[in-house]
């Protein structure tokens, strides 16, 4: 799915990312790494290969797409130093051509010096173009378009028997929100409403609600 921006064209990505199509870059928000090994650490049952999804679709992303950059739109890390940092390094080393920057997240709490060694450019928000890169949401985005995480969006489509809830781009006038990259990291419903587009992620397609 290809929306237009300010006269700049983005994809929407069911991998649950934007490729920026004129800058090569990808767009990424709230992978949450540690988390799954932060919930085993405290008892509760996830997969533990669970997060390996999170590198596997990172890594597609980036051959599909020829992409040169990834803005990471906080919350990278969900908490404190765990053996999933290694493996992200890991990752990193492998593509360490691709430019990366990080606009800090609430949970994004690790040293500096950890993002630094593996070449990850930290900044509390990233402006290019006219466009805006943030973690949290603007109540009232003006001048600059804001692209941004946080929230984990989800839609939730109804019949009268059933219900499921999908992760979701909310595209506003001024401002659009990716859904969570990471998996076990939940959603928050969004509504309908004026001036709003909403692009539910069903497995393989984007579709417009």
């Amino acid at each position: 799915m290809q929306i237009e921006i300010n006269n700049h064209l983005f994809r929407l990505l069911p991998q649950k990312a934007i490729f920026w199509k004129t800058r090569k870059t990808l767009l990424i928000g709230d992978l949450h790494l540690g988390k799954i090994t932060h919930f085993r650490n405290s008892g509760i049952a996830v997969p533990s290969g669970a997060f390996l999804n999170n590198f596997q679709r990172m890594e597609h992303l980036i051959l599909n797409n020829d992409a040169e950059r990834i803005i990471l739109l906080g919350d990278l890390f969900h908490n404190i130093y765990n053996a999933e940092w290694e493996l992200f390094a890991n990752w990193r080393r492998k593509f360490h051509s691709i430019e990366i920057i990080i606009v800090l997240g609430n949970h994004d709490i690790l040293p500096y010096a950890l993002f630094e060694e593996i070449n990850i450019r930290v900044e509390d928000y990233w402006q290019e173009e006219n466009f805006i890169f943030l973690h949290h949401p603007m109540e009232h985005p003006e001048e600059n378009y804001v692209f941004c995480g946080h929230v984990h969006p989800v839609y939730c489509l109804r019949s009268r028997t059933q219900s499921i809830k999908l992760p979701c781009f909310i595209i506003d006038n001024n401002q659009a929100i990716l859904p969570s990259f990471g998996v076990f990291t939940g959603g928050y419903e969004m509504k309908k409403v004026k001036g709003r587009s909403i692009f539910i992620i069903a497995e393989n397609e984007v579709m417009k609600v």
